[in-house]
């Protein structure tokens, strides 16, 4: 049996339809969940059930974050009992009241059932670092929770559906400002944190660098929107957008091994895409009539330039003039990325289209005379 301390919230909506809801809001251990908590998962042989089963990567990243880096969840984890359970919770009120809201003693008596409608993979991600790797001290961890009493299956149901289809999730370019101020804030602590890490930290310098892009002079200047900057939430392309087309560039090891990285990769960027605007003219005279900069554009040519960068070093000049001789001599026209006459290939928008379309433009960059090996 377990007694807590919990507030009592009495909710109902305006529509006719709206039953009041009693609501116990109060914290758990794992330790005591762990006799308490069951999971209504959908299976053929559980047709009515309504959860998904648990993802194992998530799970491993939920272990890993309490164990190696803030380990916070201030997020209560949904659950409820049902009217046809043998055994209900019981509540005492310290006061007489008929307020919405009331404080007192919740009871959850043995044999008591709590159903996990929202945060299987926060309760079982701690579960799975108490049980498999050890750590004794996570019986103690404090859950805060919000228990729904006395709703049936499809009320659960219809809760868990709300909660994950209609919050919105947080904006992309949103995300990028978080990671950025926990880079200035943490600096290379984030690569700590195994792959995610590594690859928060990069967006990071990549949101960084897009900054800086969008500053120089040059094809993209104020070209990329920045939400919530007056007067720069107009552009050919959102900040997410080339922040994440960044990706393969961010990944190359020559790229990497630069210092100071961001000055390098934007006197980089700024050359190729210099180099691009003369081969391609009328593309970026006219950018709302071409795909070049746009998202299937961005994404393609950055893809491109690991390999462009490597024939530049070969023959040891990087410079935009390099680049657009190299360019140029993949016969490539400016109508090739016209939005109504242009090639087919670059009409797709998803990252198998993408990838098949810089993959050709590769194959018709010229083989450099300096990487020839003996092998």
């Amino acid at each position: 049996m377990i007694k807590q301390n919990a507030l009592m919230i009495t909710q109902k909506g305006r529509s006719q339809e709206s039953n009041p809801v009693t609501i116990y809001v109060t914290a758990l251990t794992l330790g005591e969940l762990r006799g308490y908590v069951d999971v209504d998962r959908w299976s053929p042989a559980n047709p009515e059930g309504y959860q998904r089963p648990p993802v194992d990567r998530r799970l491993r990243e939920m272990a890993r974050y309490v164990l190696a880096e803030q380990g916070i969840l201030p997020t209560s984890i949904l659950l409820s009992t049902r009217p046809e359970e043998a055994v209900p919770l019981h509540f005492e009120s310290v006061a007489n009241s008929d307020a919405p809201v009331k404080w007192g003693v919740l009871t959850i008596p043995d044999g008591a059932k709590l159903w996990v409608v929202d945060g299987q993979h926060r309760y079982f991600g701690v579960d799975r670092a108490y049980e498999r790797e050890g750590a004794a001290e996570l019986e103690a961890y404090p859950f805060p929770v919000s228990i729904m009493d006395n709703v049936d299956r499809y009320v659960e149901m219809v809760h868990f559906n709300i909660i994950n289809t209609r919050q919105k999730k947080m904006p992309t370019d949103i995300v990028d400002r978080h990671l950025l101020m926990r880079q200035q804030k943490e600096g290379i602590k984030m690569l700590a944190s195994g792959k995610r890490g590594e690859k928060e930290y990069f967006q990071a310098t990549a949101t960084r660098i897009v900054d800086m892009l969008n500053e120089e002079q040059g094809v993209w200047y104020h070209n990329i929107q920045v939400p919530g900057v007056a007067g720069r939430d107009q552009g050919l392309v959102r900040q997410h957008a080339m922040v994440a087309s960044l990706d393969p560039v961010m990944k190359d090891n020559w790229v990497r091994a630069q210092r100071p990285l961001d000055e390098h990769v934007v006197k980089l960027l700024t050359n190729f895409w210099g180099a691009l605007s003369q081969v391609w003219p009328e593309a970026f005279a006219s950018p709302n009539d071409y795909r070049i900069q746009a998202t299937v554009g961005i994404y393609s040519m950055h893809m491109v330039l690991p390999v462009l960068i490597q024939r530049c070093l070969a023959e040891r000049d990087l410079s935009q003039d390099k680049m657009r001789e190299i360019i140029q001599a993949t016969g490539i026209t400016s109508e090739f990325w016209h939005k109504e006459q242009g090639d087919p290939m670059t009409l797709g928008t998803g990252m198998q289209s993408i990838r098949a379309l810089a993959q050709y433009i590769i194959e018709q960059l010229p083989a450099s005379s300096q990487t020839k090996v003996k092998m």
